[in-house]
């Protein structure tokens, strides 16, 4: 039997191309899943050990094949079919997503896990064919080539230039300014293209038809995001952070939706009305629990929400009051204006990490407001530490304040208690607040005691009068005995990803 064999120049340049691919897919897959499970570490453990378990098997398997037939018309199916099953992945997650249309807060938990698993296992079959590659390549030239160890190293070398290509051309390239499905398609597109070069000159050369499969799938209305919970969507985008969409309801309603909607980061009600299940409200007591407050800093301001109604009802009552906002995501700042009614006079905006910002300014603050989520409901381990508060301590005045949201299930969420325990490390006074919302609890970190009579500056007529009434039944002193089942979080060890997961997991199963 007479097995087809290529030049190595053609060579270099598939395994370049199918490097990229495996890279491609691995991230792609990522912001396939966070849209619906976030990016947590454990689900990055998840698709990382999946994708080597995949690259294992295909390695040993190709190998073997590779001995048995080295031709390589094989090697360009072995590639073809990934391309193939490559381009199906939207279509797949299209049918498997619907299941949790309901947010990941308020899904069982058995179709989270299935579901998940599902899309995992789907991602699996085309980069354990993609993983074939390398070894079966190198048993192609072996026949023919003196300088087998060279041109082995020369095919690794340009497979990794291409797994290179393939994780900084996606993750700042295609993801970003394409989108996550337009990525997928991409690449399917590659791999099919250049096995059916390879292809071209045996009876499948016919096979470069199947380039019209990622067009063609890439044309169906893809719909899943066209509304939240009935609620119009408005604008979307895939960021370098997370999938961004904002809704609007008719009667002019504006959310900031990250990823599934498992919570929403920003909201702006008509004329910035004040609402009992917004725990943003909560957050305009802090400045009238001082004697003249002026900085106020908002850690995570997504759209400009705690500014705008800082803004609204508090500067009218000390008009010597600045907020600045710091957002992580330079796409979400533009839409402070365009949708949510923030101006350019009511807060001074920043783009840099929370942390970052506070490391590099010598600003002190009257009230830090901490209010930072990542994929949907996970605050982000670094603000969460006995280092970071100790760092915002030092940026405060005398009288100053820290305020941050915590989503918890109840007071017995051990999320909640490890927040409580490591802001008690920080703060000699600390405070919990049941804030307005089903899952909200303010903590409050103060180095002076808190003087709650001080909310009388807060009119009887006061828009704010109602959320005065409710504070001081809310509002309670930190003792240990609240946090002794939390844990201390540190910047060597905070796992609040798998502490979230851990209390969500709960929560499911009990329904």
């Amino acid at each position: 039997m007479q097995f087809v064999k290529f030049k190595v120049s053609f060579l270099y340049s598939y395994v370049c191309i199918t490097g990229a691919s495996v890279m491609a897919l691995e991230l792609a897959a990522s912001r396939f899943l966070a849209p619906y499970y976030g990016t947590s570490m454990i689900v990055w453990a998840n698709i990382i050990g999946l994708i080597l378990l995949s690259l294992s098997l295909g390695y040993w398997i190709g190998g073997r094949w590779a001995d048995r037939r080295p031709d390589g018309k094989l090697l360009m199916l072995i590639s073809l079919a990934a391309g193939v099953f490559t381009s199906l992945l939207p279509l797949w997650g299209k049918l498997i997503f619907p299941l949790l249309s309901n947010g990941i807060l308020d899904t069982s938990l058995w179709i989270i896990l299935c579901s998940f698993f599902a899309i995992l296992i789907v991602f699996a079959p085309p980069v354990f064919l993609l993983a074939m590659v390398s070894p079966f390549a190198i048993r192609l030239v072996s026949a023919s080539e003196e300088q087998i160890g060279k041109t082995a190293g020369n095919l690794y070398a340009f497979s990794t230039l291409g797994s290179i290509i393939g994780t900084f051309g996606t993750a700042f390239g295609t993801i970003p300014f394409l989108g996550t499905r337009e990525t997928i398609f991409l690449w399917s597109a590659a791999l099919i293209a250049i096995s059916s070069l390879g292809l071209r000159k045996s009876k499948w050369k016919w096979s470069a038809l199947f380039l019209l499969l990622p067009v063609l799938l890439y044309l169906i209305p893809y719909d899943t995001f066209k509304q939240v919970e009935g609620k119009p969507v408005v604008w979307s985008k895939d960021t370098l952070y997370q999938f961004v969409r904002v809704t609007q309801t008719a009667d002019g309603q504006t959310s900031l939706i990250y990823n599934e909607g498992g919570g929403v980061q920003s909201m702006r009600r008509p004329n910035d009305a004040l609402n009992k299940n917004d725990y943003y409200d909560d957050y305009l007591m802090l400045p009238f629990l001082m004697e003249k407050p002026e900085q106020v800093l908002v850690l995570g301001s997504a759209g400009g929400t705690i500014p705008r109604l800082l803004a609204k009802y508090v500067k009218p009552i000390y008009p010597g009051l600045h907020t600045t906002g710091v957002e992580i995501d330079p796409e979400v700042i533009k839409l402070d204006s365009r949708f949510f009614g923030l101006q350019p006079e009511d807060a001074k905006l920043v783009n840099q990490d929370a942390r970052v910002f506070l490391d590099n300014t010598e600003e002190r603050y009257d009230i830090v407001i901490v209010d930072c989520y990542s994929q949907q409901i996970y605050i982000p381990f670094h603000l969460s530490t006995v280092e970071f508060f100790q760092t915002i301590e030092n940026h405060l005045n005398p009288s100053g304040l820290l305020a941050l949201n915590v989503n918890a299930v109840s007071t017995d969420s051990r999320l909640l208690q490890s927040m409580e325990k490591t802001l008690h490390q920080a703060f000699p006074f600390s405070y919990v607040v049941r804030a307005r919302g089903d899952y909200n609890y303010i903590l409050l970190g103060s180095l002076t005691p808190l003087k709650l009579d001080k909310l009388k500056a807060i009119e009887a007529d006061h828009p704010l009068a109602g959320i005065r009434d409710e504070w001081p039944k809310q509002l309670t002193s930190l003792t240990p005995e609240q946090f002794a089942n939390g844990q201390l979080l540190t910047d060597n060890r905070a796992p609040t990803e798998m502490l979230t997961d851990s209390m969500i997991f709960s929560a499911a199963g009990a329904r």
